[in-house]
């Protein structure tokens, strides 16, 4: 088997900087293990979830250079990946400083498609050049046999999806008796949280490695270094969790806050949000509101009390001012807290209308998003 590098970058959609610096060191860990060949999921460089942002005059040319500033940083282990152009996503050799095109395109899926794109990738018989096609696609005379066949899903994650995706890239691998490499971006993109684990099996169907979920990661795959085979996925509890964490961590630091600040009474979910956060930054200042308003029994506050003190939450009570000015009173709490939130510069969460991904039980199993967003600015309509 071809000593295979294969990276996953977090990318931000758009900011092209941090996206090349992200692709060149996952590159180079990839070299210094003595990789061959490169591989990096499609969209890598401009990031996935682009909306408006190619729209923009400057996207266009923004893209342009930056891929030819990246075959600058290639030497002379290739590096493939998939840019956008007007075709649909075409996959492009970097080495030696130059750009390749290559004429393999994954073309835009149709609404509702579900198939997952499946290429070969062939050396040429002086074993110079790699070329790439669709599996279903004969290679031409000079072109040695398939070395490896890749897979490009560009979902984000969901629940179920990994299980899914690694059944059908198995059963590929059986199939063909060929290494199956599947790549994955890592990370948020607005509110989207993309799952990473990209994964590579052996021909008879083992899992040689697998990329850490949802985070950035790199490997170099060869015959003699499985090491993971078998090793089951995180269970669906464990991957949600992880989900939410990094969603928020995502959010965070996006919004560039040092502190949060939550309701610790607003819901069911509200612990469950505050625990994870804690979990998220163990540097992140997280302030806890306990509300003192009617229907709330006491019991209750003081259970709330000692989970944040065991947490490691700061408390703050928010008691309402006597039908100051005839409002509800649980509306001058919420404009209370928020007002506490802007003196002190802290960024409020709320696990009810105040998230991407909804917190509330009723929700969790079918959490399809990663952003925390600001209380107050978004609401969600059922």
């Amino acid at each position: 088997m071809l000593k295979t590098g294969f990276i996953q970058p977090e990318t931000i959609p758009g900011h092209f900087p941090r996206n090349l610096r992200t692709i060149v060191e996952l590159y180079r860990s990839c070299l210094d293990a003595g990789a061959e060949l490169v591989l990096c999921p499609p969209l890598a460089l401009s990031g996935v979830h682009t909306g408006e942002l190619a729209l923009r005059s400057g996207f266009r040319a923004q893209h342009r250079a930056a891929l030819a500033y990246l075959a600058r940083e290639i030497a002379d282990v290739p590096l493939l990946l998939g840019a956008a152009d007007a075709e649909g996503i075409r996959f492009h050799l970097l080495r030696n400083g130059l750009s390749f095109p290559r004429q393999a395109v994954i073309p835009p899926a149709p609404h509702g498609n579900e198939r997952v794109p499946v290429f070969g990738i062939r050396r040429t018989e002086d074993e110079a050049v790699f070329s790439i096609a669709p599996w279903e696609e004969s290679p031409p005379p000079h072109v040695s046999s398939t070395c490896l066949l890749l897979r490009t899903p560009a979902h984000a994650w969901h629940e179920g999806l990994l299980e899914q995706d690694e059944a059908e890239a198995r059963r590929t691998a059986r199939e063909t008796g060929l290494p199956v490499l599947t790549a994955r971006l890592a990370g948020g993109e607005g509110p989207f949280l993309l799952p990473g684990a990209s994964s590579v099996w052996s021909g008879n169907g083992h899992l040689l490695k697998r990329l850490r979920l949802f985070e950035r990661d790199s490997a170099v795959i060869s015959p003699g270094n499985s090491t993971e085979t078998d090793s089951p996925l995180p269970s669906p509890e464990k991957q949600l969790r992880h989900a939410l964490r990094k969603g928020m961590e995502d959010f965070i630091l996006k919004s560039g806050y040092g502190a949060v600040c939550l309701n610790l009474l607003e819901n069911s979910a509200s612990l469950l949000l505050a625990e994870l956060l804690k979990e998220t930054r163990l540097s992140l200042t997280v302030t806890g509101f306990i509300t003192s308003l009617p229907g709330i029994p006491e019991e209750t506050r003081e259970k709330v009390q000692a989970f944040a003190g065991a947490a490691g939450i700061g408390v703050r009570t928010v008691s309402s001012p006597n039908k100051a000015s005839g409002l509800d009173e649980s509306a001058t709490a919420a404009w209370l807290m928020r007002q506490w939130a802007e003196e002190e510069g802290a960024l409020p969460l709320s696990s009810l209308t105040g998230t991407d991904i909804m917190t509330a039980p009723r929700f969790l199993p079918a959490a399809l998003a990663a952003d925390f967003m600001p209380l107050g600015i978004y609401t969600r309509r059922n």
